[in-house]
């Protein structure tokens, strides 16, 4: 069994999938059940993996990554622009656009106060703080809502650090071996994931209530093929979190 993430950007490779042969989850459900042997891989958000990487194995093949933009990792806020010393609500779903977030607002000098909030929501985010985080789907929603968009975090990440943002990798417990032609399997996925992009823009973009330019893009800027420029980036974000 297979845990993939249960968020938009993961419907073409789940379609190319058996309903048997996967779960879809929350990234952090799926460390879960990967922890407690319900998968024999599981896709977890990358600073999860990097955190219990004494327990975890990464497996080189799926994983959700950007080439720039991200879409679907958002700093939106009340205002139109972001102030020093701000207060932003993020949602405890994960952990890594986060650790992308922080570094960003780090390098533009913005002081910031993080409060890990239940919701996911735009909405529910902004209750109580000028600024949040969203991500996932609920970014994706944001787009047609009344909150303002500051920033992607994604493509901010990539323009400072000129590294493509990786949020979640395949992995599998350290005492599992995953074989060669397991692999290879699991990149023709990858593959076959491209010929039902048109279907997933069609049917999320009714969805969302957003654009379809904007689903077109969201779908051509995601890329689940393990690269060298991954591996870039995981070493990268190991190397500040060591």
């Amino acid at each position: 069994m297979i845990g993939l993430i249960n968020i938009s950007h993961s419907d073409p490779l789940s379609m190319t999938f058996s309903q048997e042969e996967i779960v879809r989850k929350s990234a952090a459900d799926n460390y879960v059940d990967l922890k407690n042997g319900k998968t024999e891989i599981g896709m977890v958000s990358l600073v999860t993996y990097l955190k219990n990487k004494d327990a975890l194995n990464i497996v080189k093949t799926m994983n959700i990554h950007t080439r720039a933009n991200s879409i679907s990792a958002i700093l939106v806020s009340r205002f139109n622009h972001i102030k020093n010393n701000i207060k932003v609500n993020v949602t405890s779903l994960t952990k890594t656009s986060e650790f992308y977030m922080k570094l960003v607002l780090e390098k533009m000098g913005i002081s910031y106060e993080i409060n890990e909030s239940e919701y996911s929501d735009c909405e529910s985010l902004l209750e109580n703080a000028d600024y949040a985080l969203v991500i996932g789907d609920d970014a994706i929603r944001a787009y047609s809502g009344y909150a303002n968009i500051l920033m992607d975090v994604g493509l901010e990440f990539s323009k400072l650090y000129g590294l493509e943002p990786v949020y979640a990798v395949s992995a599998t417990r350290s005492n599992i071996e995953i074989s060669e032609t397991r692999i290879k399997d699991l990149n023709r996925h990858i593959k076959d994931s491209r010929n039902y992009i048109p279907e997933c823009v069609e049917k999320n973009y009714l969805k969302f209530h957003v654009k379809r330019e904007l689903i077109e893009e969201y779908y051509r800027v995601m890329d689940y093929s393990f690269t060298d420029s991954v591996m870039k980036t995981i070493e990268f974000v190991k190397s500040l979190m060591d």
